[in-house]
């Protein structure tokens, strides 16, 4: 038997009927769809690139603003803002490309920026060749904004804690503005901070500062200091100047000049939030230095003269004193105890208001004869205390004599309607030669000497003696 004739032929293949054609084609678009909406359901861009880099399929099109088929045939890497990464570069070697969760910014038709993270498959031919490359994208601009928003919002947080925490360390105002400053440069990459003050000439002055010499930018910074909200401008060597005035318009005027050295990149929106922070803090401390030198210019001044009170001129004294105790070969001092003869009758007749104007003459009188070096008083009433640094005995007798001299000639007509004797009883004391006097030795001998001086017929001075001295000098106004 012929085996072959037993063999079976082959069945011919399959031709599809004119019926199923349209099943087929329908199957066919219907699964195209379906990719497509997979595609637009899981990402917000897809294409496709040939071996060469060039965009060969694009969805949705038009893209990113671009017109429907204008990037079409176009190197995909003309949409990157910034060469690296580059998810459309062919592989090198050979090998094939691809990745996931590659982040990069595109170029929108309008110029502006967009933030795809991108998961890229590579393409091959028939051969396994690199023939291009596949893949589909997230924008993500808006995730990455708000990213970006938050970590700025954390730096500035955390610049800020850091700032108040130096702040918080410091007690007294003068420290507090210096920890500011000294904050500022490493918190914003500047040179340096200062505390302007502009003063009646207009002109600006740096009164603390902490990094570099600011005094070539002061004038271009006056020119800024003219606006009541912050300036941020370029200095004559492209210095990045950020200069925050203070809101109050008073005198004197202050404002925090921060700058970047020349190049340097300008004050972006988190440098200025932290800067309006630390400008707050600067005025705050500033404001409180005020306060805490007022409140110790209060604390040693008389109220009605403005003259030194009783308590400062003690501490003074003392530290002279101290002073000349360590150093021997300077000349010493004396003290001169100034009674005002006949304030209660002064007061008894006109009033306190007449009284209280001949205690401010003789406070103008006094300040107005002492010299720098000296220190006057106010110890309370009609006495008055002052310390002649370098005096002698010989010059301590000229200054009282001129003093007496003074008061008569000038006193009675400074009080309308006057018409007592306003002079001065003076007693003076001369220090030890042998350092051994303290305050309150001498304003003992002083006011000793003082009421012998009334005694003996008031408008006159008298000299204590020194310790184990006799016949005191002494003479009339």
């Amino acid at each position: 038997m012929d085996m072959a004739q037993d063999t079976p032929a082959p069945a011919p293949a399959a031709v599809p009927s004119q019926a199923t054609v349209p099943v087929l084609r329908g199957a066919l678009l219907e699964s195209r769809q379906r990719w497509r909406d997979f595609t637009q359901l899981a990402a917000d861009l897809a294409f496709e690139t040939d071996a060469a880099g060039r965009l060969t399929f694009l969805a949705p099109d038009p893209a990113l603003g671009w017109p429907e088929g204008a990037l079409l045939g176009q190197p995909a890497s003309d949409l990157l803002l910034h060469t690296e990464p580059d998810p459309f570069r062919p592989p090198a070697g050979g090998r094939p490309g691809g990745g996931r969760g590659i982040r990069a910014w595109l170029r929108q038709a309008t110029g502006g920026p967009a933030c795809y993270s991108l998961a890229v498959a590579p393409l091959l031919d028939a051969a396994g060749g690199f023939a291009g490359l596949r893949g589909i994208g997230r924008d993500i601009t808006a995730e990455v904004r708000e990213a970006d928003a938050q970590a700025a919002g954390l730096r500035r947080a955390q610049a800020l804690e850091t700032l108040l925490r130096r702040v918080r360390r410091q007690v007294l105002a003068p420290r507090m503005l210096a920890a500011t400053l000294e904050a500022l440069p490493p918190a914003l990459g500047c040179a340096g901070a200062a505390v302007l003050e502009v003063g009646p000439s207009g002109l600006p002055v740096v009164t603390h500062r902490h990094g570099d010499d600011p005094g070539s930018l002061l004038e271009a910074v006056g020119t800024l200091l003219n606006d009541d909200v912050p300036s941020y401008a370029e200095g004559p060597g492209q210095e990045a100047l950020a200069v925050l005035p203070h809101p109050q318009r008073r005198a004197p005027r202050h404002a925090l000049l921060a700058w970047r050295p020349p190049g340097g990149r300008p004050f972006d929106a988190d440098d200025r939030h932290l800067l309006a922070s630390a400008a707050d803090l600067v005025f705050v401390a500033l404001g409180n230095q005020a306060l805490q030198q007022e409140l110790e210019l209060q604390a040693r001044t008389d109220s009605l003269t403005g003259l030194l009170n009783r308590r400062a001129f003690l501490e003074d004294l003392h530290r002279r004193l101290e002073r000349l105790n360590m150093e021997p070969s300077r000349s010493g001092g004396a003290v001169l105890f100034v009674d005002l003869d006949n304030f209660k009758p002064l007061n008894d007749r006109m009033g306190h208001e007449a009284g209280d104007q001949a205690l401010i003459a003789v406070g103008r009188l006094l300040r107005d004869i002492v010299r720098p070096t000296d220190l006057v008083a106010r110890f309370g009433g009609d006495e008055f205390a002052v310390w002649l640094q370098d005096a002698d005995a010989e010059a301590a007798g000229m200054r009282a004599g001129a003093m007496c001299r003074t008061a008569v000639a000038v006193l009675p007509g400074l009080i309308p309607g006057c018409t007592l004797p306003l002079t001065f009883s003076i007693g003076g004391a001369v220090r030890a030669v042998d350092g051994s006097d303290t305050p309150d030795t001498l304003l003992a001998r002083a006011d000793t000497a003082m009421y012998t001086a009334k005694r003996g017929g008031r408008n006159g001075w008298r000299l204590a003696p020194e310790p184990r001295h006799e016949a005191p000098p002494a003479g009339r106004g």
